[in-house]
């Protein structure tokens, strides 16, 4: 009796299907007939055929994936792309075995498992092609970051991953000099990923977890490390999969030099050459007023701006205050019938001496504050949605560069009663990120509160409980 093969997860219940012959159909005199298909591709299709019938059963997801695979083995002919001559191809092996390990970067292919690469009839090893490629196609779509979409999250979410079709997906891996490198390069290359992805082989391993600390709570000692927080290895171990899945959603080129906002750490990081040059303490945006997340380029700064106050603070929170506002010397005016506030620049405007700019669809900003006292505080959820900055100046010359002539002094000069517009070198990538795990340069694990409740609802839509 031949040796089973591989099959995947939802047909293994079914019974192998036969190798399918066409019905012949007599061409028309005078008319040629298409040159038949080879066996096997008659009997890929027929394992085409029968995924197509379980598609109905399927999510969304699954059916538009095993829709564009059969189009993909359409388009050449439904030859075999793993076998060659009854054999499995190296690349086949190599995919197999990178799909043994999808657990490492925490991807979830158990719909999908393909147990073994063996002999066995036609049918069957035509079965075992299409399963194996299914697989290859769901390891690409989660591993670039389909698997949870930001906008389940929240709304204010602006990521949007380039994830990986089954059509790139298999033309890479079956062409690729190594299909488990081709495979493993589907999931992110930063090494903020790659650190939270050896913590996570290290737990898993059985090996003692390093220190974790976390800005809101005391630091804690390696021996008590692995309980903090909801308790236990298993918390720890479903922190690390939601932030590397939170990586999934990030640039994959986010720019050598960047400046990079962590909200639940509350604070930035400009980097040049990929090496940090500056760590500045922010506040963010509170619970109900989230700063939202999304990558853009920092364009401008600006000295002595002025507040155009948006309209929902000034319906939910100035609306009894007009008089008073204007004898602060904001100006209050209505222009359209529509009411209008604007605070003109100096010491004491909410924005501080300095805002830099990158223009988006949310209206948000960095900006320098007068209101210092509170980046004292551990947890720094104060703010409207914009990020306030507490080393303004030392940013603004960071981004202009000390060695183009900028410096704090020659900012400070141009401090007054009018704007001045200051444009950056050269737009620098700029990103709004949300990462609640993160390994220091020491490689020592942080773990910061989840102030927007975005990693519990992931971990919930993840099946990693709640």
């Amino acid at each position: 009796m031949a040796a089973p093969v591989a099959v995947s997860r939802a047909q293994e219940a079914a019974t192998p299907a036969p190798a399918l012959a066409p019905v012949e159909t007599p061409a028309p005199a005078g008319e040629l007939q298409a040159p038949e298909k080879p066996s096997f591709n008659r009997a890929i299709r027929a394992a085409l055929i029968r995924a197509a019938g379980e598609t109905s059963r399927a999510n969304p997801q699954t059916r538009a994936r095993r829709q564009a695979l059969d189009a993909w083995y359409a388009s050449r002919g439904d030859a075999p792309v793993w076998l060659e001559k009854g054999e499995w191809t190296p690349n086949a092996r190599a995919a197999f075995e990178r799909l043994q390990r999808a657990p490492e970067d925490g991807l979830d292919l158990s719909a999908w498992r393909v147990y073994a690469l063996e002999r066995g009839p036609e049918a069957s090893l035509a079965l075992a092609d299409v399963a194996l490629s299914e697989a290859v196609a769901a390891y690409a779509f989660q591993a670039s970051g389909g698997r949870l979409d930001p906008a389940r999250i929240s709304r204010l979410i602006g990521a949007h991953p380039t994830v990986v079709g089954p059509a790139q997906a298999l033309d890479e891996t079956s062409q690729a000099p190594d299909a488990d490198r081709a495979l493993r390069a589907f999931n992110p290359d930063q090494p903020g990923y790659l650190a939270l992805r050896e913590k996570l082989a290290q737990r898993r391993a059985g090996l003692a977890p390093t220190a974790l600390l976390a800005s809101t709570e005391p630091p804690r000692r390696a021996s008590d490390a692995s309980g903090a927080r909801r308790g236990g290895n298993g918390a720890l171990e479903s922190d690390l999969l939601v932030n590397m899945e939170f990586w999934r959603w990030q640039p994959r080129e986010p720019g050598a030099d960047r400046l990079v906002v962590n909200i639940p750490e509350f604070e930035a990081r400009l980097y040049r050459a990929d090496a940090e040059i500056l760590t500045t303490r922010v506040i963010v945006g509170k619970p109900d007023k989230a700063t939202p997340l999304f990558s853009n380029r920092l364009e401008y700064l600006i000295v002595n701006p002025s507040w155009n106050v948006p309209q929902s603070i000034i319906k939910n929170e100035m609306m009894n205050k007009l008089g008073s506002l204007r004898r602060m010397g904001y100006d209050v005016d209505y222009v359209d019938g529509r009411l209008h506030v604007r605070q003109p620049p100096g010491e004491r405007n909410a924005l501080g001496r300095i805002k830099f700019i990158f223009p988006n669809d949310y209206a948000v900003y960095l900006h320098d504050t007068p209101t210092r006292g509170l980046f004292a505080a551990s947890s720094r959820a104060f703010s409207h949605g914009c990020v306030r900055v507490d080393q303004p100046f030392s940013l603004a010359v960071a981004l202009l560069r000390p060695e183009r002539g900028w410096s704090e002094e020659r900012l400070k000069k141009m401090l007054g009663k009018n704007e001045r517009r200051v444009s950056l070198p050269e737009p620098l990538p700029i990103h709004l990120v949300y990462f609640t795990v993160r390994a220091d340069e020491s490689g020592q694990l942080q773990r910061f509160e989840d102030i927007y409740g975005y990693a519990g609802k992931a971990r919930q839509l993840l099946g990693l409980g709640g």
